[in-house]
């Protein structure tokens, strides 16, 4: 596979994104590479960007090309990569920065994980905990409608043998206001930022 060649003179880079994305820019801009990010990260096989060169896209200033990456949407938040920096970056604080980001600026629309995320946070907002059809009819709807053709095989084999339910009414849980307010609050929260 060949490496993406980035062309560093271009009018595109933007000297302050590693402002807007890092808690702590100073430690960003000290990365020395090492890689301990990536060897850490359970999804980094599967990332556009290894955390360690999305670090590096940071510090160039190159944010449309970070912002349009699938990286930050398939970290788990697990802090594997915060934990085990030698520098001390927030790397999983950056990369909740970064979703957000995404989000606000529109170009997460362009990623299927968005339409997840999104899906995701709809159902449990809804029922406080997942439904699994509405979660993907919703997705697919958002996202990928042909696609849910294929999936209709698996769905109808779960439905079945008793794996999923299409009965929405016993999903919910009890005191589902206090969901509400949680997600209320958040959003409080967000708007501040």
């Amino acid at each position: 596979m060949a490496e993406k060649v980035f062309n560093l003179t271009r009018d595109m880079l933007d000297p302050t994104f590693a402002d807007l994305v890092a808690p702590d820019r100073e430690k960003l801009l000290t990365c020395i590479q090492c890689g301990t990010c990536t060897a850490s990260c359970p999804t980094a096989h599967a990332m556009d960007y290894t955390p360690r060169q999305l670090w590096r896209l940071i510090q160039l200033g190159l944010k449309e090309e970070v912002l349009s990456c699938n990286s930050f949407w398939l970290c788990t938040a697990c802090y594997s990569c915060t934990s085990r920096c030698p520098r001390g970056i927030a790397c999983t604080k950056t990369m909740f920065t970064l979703k957000r980001m995404a989000l606000s600026t529109g170009v997460a629309k362009r990623h299927a994980t968005a339409h997840f995320y999104e899906a995701f946070t709809e159902t449990v907002r809804r029922h406080g905990r997942i439904h699994d059809v509405e979660l993907m009819t919703i997705f697919f709807n958002k996202s990928k409608r042909l696609q849910a053709i294929s999936y209709t095989r698996l769905g109808l084999t779960l439905w079945r043998k008793g794996k999923v339910s299409l009965d929405a009414a016993g999903v919910n849980i009890k005191r589902l206001d206090q969901m509400e307010a949680i997600f209320r609050k958040a959003e409080e929260l967000e708007r501040k930022r």
